[in-house]
């Protein structure tokens, strides 16, 4: 069984979802992480916890993105349960990615789709 047409697709998402997951990661270091220091006491607490936990979700759709292009180009099984975590975790980053991750999560979880990734 070849490779099903929109798995191409939804790695090219991948990709561009990775892309713009770096792109919000270095930005956090770079400009809000150093302006935590202007901050006060319980504040500057806050923001640290609160920047970190952002920081932490980014980094893991960042490495899901990355895992999920990559295991959808080569066929693998984790590749698609990547791809599922990022399409799940994509329905909030509306608008485009309300509308990719709706079509990762059916096409992901359409019967011949799941064959292919069954192979191996």
């Amino acid at each position: 069984m070849g490779r099903p047409d929109g798995i191409i697709i939804l790695v090219i998402w991948q990709f561009f979802a990775a892309l713009f997951s770096l792109a919000g990661i270095l930005i956090m270091l770079l400009f809000f992480l150093p302006a935590v220091a202007w901050l006060y006491d319980y504040a500057r607490t806050g923001a640290i916890w609160g920047l970190s936990i952002f920081l932490f979700f980014i980094c893991t759709y960042f490495a899901a993105s990355i895992a999920g292009g990559i295991g959808l180009l080569s066929g693998r099984k984790y590749g698609r349960l990547a791809s599922l975590y990022q399409a799940a975790v994509s329905l909030i980053l509306f608008p485009l990615g309300t509308a990719a991750g709706i079509f990762g999560l059916i096409y992901l979880n359409r019967p011949d789709t799941k064959q292919y990734f069954r192979k191996t």
